[in-house]
């Protein structure tokens, strides 16, 4: 797995079932005793009419995206997650069998900028 496919894994595994999930949840809260607050939003949710709900999937999207992109800037050292001069570094392998490839290797293209540019297509 390249850096590409990692990023792409994760549009499909985590960002886009996150934003279904959060859509889903707010139409009908998870569980078999929802808690107040989630009995709360979906009863707004549901109370609006298409044009609104669609806004708000957008709203969802958009969240999820920071979010998505944040969590990148943090693997490819971007964003610092220490407060100290003497900063670590994070290191992203992907391993299989014998193999093993850095996937957030600063000399080729970062994983947000190659996730900014998938979320485009």
């Amino acid at each position: 797995m390249n850096s590409e496919e990692f990023v792409k894994s994760i549009i499909e595994v985590v960002r886009e079932e996150s934003i279904s999930d959060s859509i889903e949840d707010l139409v009908d809260p998870p569980g078999r005793r929802p808690i107040s607050e989630d009995i709360e939003l979906s009863n707004w949710f549901n109370q609006l009419n298409d044009k609104d709900k669609e806004i708000i999937a957008k709203v969802v999207r958009r969240a999820v995206d920071t979010t998505v992109f944040g969590f990148f800037t943090v693997l490819d050292g971007v964003r610092a997650i220490e407060s100290d001069s003497n900063k670590g570094k994070l290191e992203l392998y992907y391993k299989k069998n014998e193999n093993k490839n850095l996937l957030n290797n600063n000399q080729d293209e970062y994983l947000h900028d190659i996730f900014n540019n998938q979320i485009k297509e």
